[in-house]
């Protein structure tokens, strides 16, 4: 019975790690969100700056100026990204790793809480068998 409540406790420990893991990659997942959200707002408003023709800002050369910081922003976002997606692919290694132990523990729990339940029942059958013959 002690091996069975070995095993739940490490069932418990692995399902807390796994959901740790699970938590951290969610955080990941909402940052690169962010940053695919804030390339795409760039794009839409270099856009429609481009289409934007008669505009004065051409005229005194706030465009070009408004071409260069988007360009950096847009560069600056995708240095952050490509780190959060390096930071991801390491963090999907450890989360499939979490799962993996995830599935032995639990599958460990049911071959030892069969194997238990059959010990029992034997037991049982057993001393129901020495009872009607004596």
């Amino acid at each position: 019975m002690s091996q069975l409540s070995d095993i739940e406790m490490m069932r418990v420990l692995v399902g807390i790690k796994y959901r740790q893991q699970q938590e951290s990659f969610s955080h990941l997942i909402a940052q690169e969100t962010k940053l695919r959200s804030s390339l795409t707002k760039l794009d839409t408003h270099m856009e429609q700056s481009r289409s934007n023709t008669d505009a004065p800002q051409k005229a005194i050369g706030a465009d070009v100026i408004w071409q260069t910081w988007v360009g950096r922003k847009k560069r600056e976002i995708n240095m952050q990204l490509a780190q959060v997606l390096a930071v991801k692919e390491r963090h999907i290694a450890q989360v499939r790793h979490a799962y993996g132990k995830v599935l032995v523990t639990d599958a460990l729990h049911k071959k030892i809480d069969s194997e238990t339940r059959s010990k029992k029942a034997q037991v049982q059958l057993d001393r129901a068998i020495c009872a009607m013959l004596f």
